[in-house]
């Protein structure tokens, strides 16, 4: 037994391979946020420092451009650089899924977790919310690989540490501030658990996060930028509707999709509570902290959405292998059942996925290059393209200089221009009559605009019909399946 548990980071390896089966298949589909970081890795490569963001001249990105993930961005220059947009893209989200899986395993064995190994793998892959996340490059996906050491430097009172870990994670995710709830949970914890206070730990995340908005290339316009973050989360504009104009991640949680994209750590969470409630002994700070995040984190998210059930699972990653400890032992009538359900849970998330990445109609990598492509040698140089805001990111990624409307997050258009805004949600929803006069008067005379075949958007197929039946346009033969092309008559050349 000794043997295997000195050998138990081996067992990473099988997440690796669940993740290589994904990412490095010809099936491989990821979301738009990893088309465009890997994008502007890409541009940093080619053009250097990027002060506009020319690509998007209607949102708030424009001029200046707050790159709140530069240090996200500079971490995957190496892998573009190296291997090109498509496969440095699957090998960035190889290696920083394995670097936040390693992080993981080494603050628990740091915290005294004996087979650390086990619950990161089966969570990891049991979780599909949190399997999912581990396969696309998000805008968390650096600050994750972070964050495990941040909570272990306050769990350990190392204020140093914490300072740094904190002004760090400002440079690599928008929503750092999420650091300073945990740090002030863990201060009431102590003070309740051991009857003092020690705020080092408080006021270092808090400094380390100003020293990072202050000491900062990004200057002033970063500031602005998090604040429209912050406000969107608490104040939700009705046309921005989750999986149309926003995405699909802040949609209200039912209670059938928290379980099927959690269920593993909620059963974990029932069983550690309901044991908890029959022993005399409290547990310790640190896992009850843990537990107190987690927990919270998984109200906040049944109230905003799914962005915030994928920190409670990284929380509970970090606290149900605490609290297990500290609750020895373990009957086997309850562990061999419970490994087992996680199993077959893992197991069947992974094929489920393998299968939902066939679906008809995904645009994959390589789609989107063949798009970009076919588009740069039709359009001139900084010519507006009316594309789905999702697939902006893509032909980003892939493209030259084209201009669009709306992509990454349909919020930045709003907030630069509410009239541009409405136009393009208008458009998109099939209800304008004349998108030729649209398209002369909002946005450049824009004379190409994609519309998906399958349509992912509640208001393609009307849009479609309209462009088909209007002798305005015409349809040209797309060069992939993904998509339906109308070009303007009498635009520009």
């Amino acid at each position: 037994m000794k043997t295997l548990e000195r050998y138990q980071l081996a067992l990473l390896g099988v997440l690796i391979a669940a993740w290589a089966s994904v990412v490095l298949s010809d099936h491989f589909f990821t979301d738009p946020d990893s088309y465009f970081h890997v994008g502007v890795a890409r541009r940093m490569i080619e053009d250097g420092w990027l002060r506009q963001f020319d690509w998007l001249p209607y949102t708030t990105l424009h001029d200046p451009f707050p790159d709140l993930y530069l240090g996200q961005h500079a971490v995957l220059v190496p892998f573009v650089a190296l291997f090109g947009v498509e496969l440095g893209l699957r090998l960035a989200i190889m290696t920083l899924s394995t670097a936040f899986a390693l992080s993981l395993h080494l603050v628990l064995r740091r915290r005294g977790v004996r087979w650390p190994a086990p619950w990161i793998v089966l969570a990891l892959l049991g979780c599909p919310l949190a399997l999912t996340y581990s396969i696309f490059l998000k805008g968390a996906s650096t600050f994750l690989v972070l964050l495990p050491w941040f909570v272990d430097a306050v769990w350990s009172g190392a204020w140093r540490r914490t300072f740094v870990l904190a002004w760090l994670s400002v440079y690599v995710y928008v929503g750092a501030t999420v650091l300073v709830p945990f740090a002030v949970v863990h201060l009431v914890v102590e003070r309740w658990w051991h009857g003092r206070w020690d705020h080092r730990c408080v006021v270092a995340t808090l400094a380390g996060l100003v020293a990072g908005m202050l000491i900062n290339p990004l200057w002033p316009a970063h500031w602005g930028y998090v604040l429209a973050e912050l406000r969107s989360i608490f104040t939700q504009d009705p046309a921005m509707v989750p999986g149309e104009y926003r995405g699909a991640e802040w949609a209200a949680l039912t209670g059938e999709a928290l379980v099927r994209l959690a269920g593993v750590a909620l059963a974990a969470w029932f069983v550690v509570l309901v044991r908890q409630l029959g022993r005399a002994h409290r547990v310790s700070a640190e896992a009850a902290s843990g537990a107190i995040a987690a927990l919270g984190l998984l109200g906040a998210g049944l109230l905003s959405g799914s962005k915030l059930v994928e920190l409670f699972i990284v929380f509970s990653i970090l606290a149900l292998p605490l609290l297990a400890r500290e609750m020895r032992p373990w009957s086997r009538w309850i562990v061999v059942p419970a490994v087992a359900i996680a199993i077959a849970a893992a197991t069947w998330a992974v094929g489920d996925l393998r299968t939902q990445m066939r679906r008809d109609g995904l645009a994959r990598p390589g789609d989107y290059a063949i798009m970009a492509s076919w588009l740069g040698e039709r359009t001139e140089p900084r010519e507006m393209i009316i594309a789905p805001w999702d697939d902006m990111p893509g032909l980003f990624a892939f493209g030259g200089d084209q201009r669009y409307v709306a992509g990454l997050n349909v919020q930045f258009l709003a907030d630069q221009d509410r009239l541009r805004f409405e136009a393009y949600a208008l458009l998109y929803r099939g209800v304008i009559s004349d998108p030729e006069q649209t398209l002369v008067q909002f946005f450049d005379g824009a004379r190409f605009i994609l519309v998906r075949r399958i349509a992912h958007l509640p208001g393609e197929p009307a849009l479609t019909e309209r462009l088909r039946r209007n002798p305005a346009f015409e349809e040209l033969a797309a060069p992939t399946p993904v998509w339906r092309v109308f070009r303007r008559h009498g635009g520009a050349p």
